[in-house]
């Protein structure tokens, strides 16, 4: 009898994660995890796949099981010479929080700049560890206490003699708790960094890309042309992500109202924001922050 799994979208965190790098003008990636693991295996292969679909190139460090014959040292001397023979600027994608601490390590004694030369995500936020970092580490925040009430769920209709309806359930996160391992702009274009900065610094209202044009100094054609070569994306879409980040910060970090998070995010009306929220993430906002407050 095969019985039911509850797990994270890991092609959900891929997606989450390519475009947090994207968003920051990130062109090569690169993905960091322990070897011999099924469902790291597939944390990375969702993750190269992902970047794939965006044009972006992606290496690939599996380190080796400890035994007696291999020490810290020699992990930490085949990380240091992965890392230094990948492009730079890098954005990482580590397995885990410990994984990215010691990703933080190798960079520090390869002297690489973290987050301008290497920008780190952590797959998981292990608050303590991840604020401790040199520098504090940005992460994707997984729906563990999500999972764990879905598996309780399930679970509870196995003992009352019911079929469980899926036998493996996907969780999509919750979003990234942006720390300054990833807080950079790796983007050589002044006018599209510029853009990039003023969508960010402004989120807190309704922007349009006619805005956006007219602070940089071009036309909104021209602007449009930049944000496809070399972000990927339009800078509507940009602007949408912009508000989305906020209203997700909000309601992680404050007790406002939903109404009073879709003011000071640009959205024009409550409706919207929660349209868009559910559409994006999978939850409502006020799901969101149930179980963000809960973990």
């Amino acid at each position: 009898m095969e019985l039911p799994t509850v797990t994270t979208d890991y092609q959900a965190i891929a997606q989450l994660a390519v475009q947090h790098f994207s968003e920051r003008g990130f062109r090569h990636l690169a993905y960091c995890g322990p070897e011999g693991r099924a469902y790291v295996k597939r944390h990375g292969d969702a993750f190269v796949e992902c970047a794939a679909e965006q044009g972006m190139n992606c290496s690939v460090f599996h380190s080796k099981p400890k035994g007696r014959k291999r020490s810290w040292e020699i992990e930490r001397a085949e990380l240091r010479e992965w890392l230094e023979d990948l492009p730079k600027p890098l954005g990482i994608l580590a397995w885990a929080t410990r994984r990215g601490r010691d990703l933080l390590a190798a960079c520090d004694e390869l002297g690489l700049r973290v987050p301008e030369e290497v920008a780190l995500l952590a797959g998981d936020d292990d608050d303590l560890l991840c604020e401790v970092c040199p520098p504090p580490l940005s992460a994707v925040i997984t729906p563990a206490e999500q999972i764990g009430h879905e598996a309780a769920r399930i679970l509870d209709g196995l003992l009352q003699g019911k079929s469980a309806a899926t036998t493996l359930s996907l969780l999509p996160p919750l979003g990234i708790h942006l720390r300054q391992s990833t807080d950079t702009l790796a983007i050589n274009d002044p006018i599209l960094a510029s853009a990039l900065a003023f969508i960010r610094g402004n989120a807190n209202r309704p922007l349009q890309v006619l805005d956006v044009s007219t602070e940089v100094g071009i036309s909104r054609r021209a602007l449009e042309r930049r944000f496809t070569a070399l972000v990927g994306r339009s800078p509507a879409r940009e602007i949408q992500n912009a508000h989305l980040v906020r209203a997700q910060k909000l309601l992680r970090e404050t007790d406002m109202s939903v109404a009073d998070i879709a003011a000071a995010s640009g959205y024009g009306s409550t409706e919207y924001m929660i349209g868009v929220f559910r559409k994006t993430t999978g939850y409502t906002p006020l799901k969101y922050r149930r179980w963000i407050k809960a973990m």
